[in-house]
């Protein structure tokens, strides 16, 4: 029964996040303050939602935090696999919800799915020199998987980090992870739209698919694999480096 409300907890909690923050995304995209308050968005959904149902399932609401806390010993495998079910589950009900209010927007199309941006594209110009497109090429695809795990590696270190036991940061946790949250989407906006969350990706991604956009899903194995390799590789450095600490204090 425990494990149920903590699952019920990581569906609504994923369900803000994707309805609220690719929500502001959505609505902001166009304006000069797009890249902040779709930055600010992220970070203060995961601060109200720390502060709510952080208490119930820790609030991970993403898979790639999910990951870091089992290979850290914080989760059972059963525990795991639970929370990442629920986690997709309340993406693709917080997109759906957004996707019904975008209606008269284009619905379903106009979901804030992640793509490689073109600060990761070669500019194709004409005769004149002028920019007249952009294309892919092998490295945007490995840039942007590189910018996820990197990004991702730096939010859930700080995760880590700041919800550690040892060093009793547990009411100042929200704050913390909702500015790390900014950060990394202040940093990524520009290359990949910042995903660094498998669930929120792969919801907008499949449901624009039906909608006719599949772009988001052609690509979406980056932003599945990318994030989970970060909180992968940040549980593990996490794990060295406090081990080291604690050999020297020893």
């Amino acid at each position: 029964m425990n494990l149920i409300k903590k699952c019920i907890a990581e569906v609504i909690g994923t369900a803000v996040l994707c309805f609220a923050a690719c929500g502001v995304a959505v609505v902001a995209g166009g304006s000069d303050s797009w890249w902040i308050a779709t930055s600010v968005a992220f970070g203060l959904v995961i601060v109200a939602m720390a502060y709510s149902i952080g208490n119930v399932s820790g609030c991970h609401i993403n898979p790639a935090v999910s990951i870091a806390m089992f290979i850290s010993g914080k989760m059972t495998l059963k525990e795991f696999l639970a929370y990442v079910g629920s986690q997709v589950v309340g993406a693709f009900v917080g997109s759906a919800l957004l996707g019904l209010c975008l209606i008269n927007k284009g619905g379903f199309a106009s979901l804030g799915g992640n793509a490689i941006q073109t600060a990761l594209m070669v500019p194709e110009t004409n005769s004149l020199g002028i920019v007249t497109g952009y294309t892919l090429n092998a490295w945007s695809y490995i840039g942007a998987f590189v910018v996820e795990v990197v990004l991702t590696f730096i939010f859930v270190m700080a995760i880590l980090g700041v919800t550690d036991s040892k060093f009793h940061e547990g009411k100042q946790a929200g704050l913390v992870i909702g500015g790390a949250l900014t950060l990394v989407h202040l940093i990524g906006l520009g290359f990949t739209g910042t995903s660094v969350n498998p669930a929120r990706s792969l919801a907008p991604a499949v449901l624009q698919a039906i909608a006719g956009d599949a772009t988001s899903l052609s690509q979406v194995w980056i932003w599945i694999l990318a994030p989970l390799a970060g909180g992968a590789l940040a549980a593990i450095v996490y794990k060295l480096i406090t081990k080291a600490k604690a050999e020297q204090a020893a």
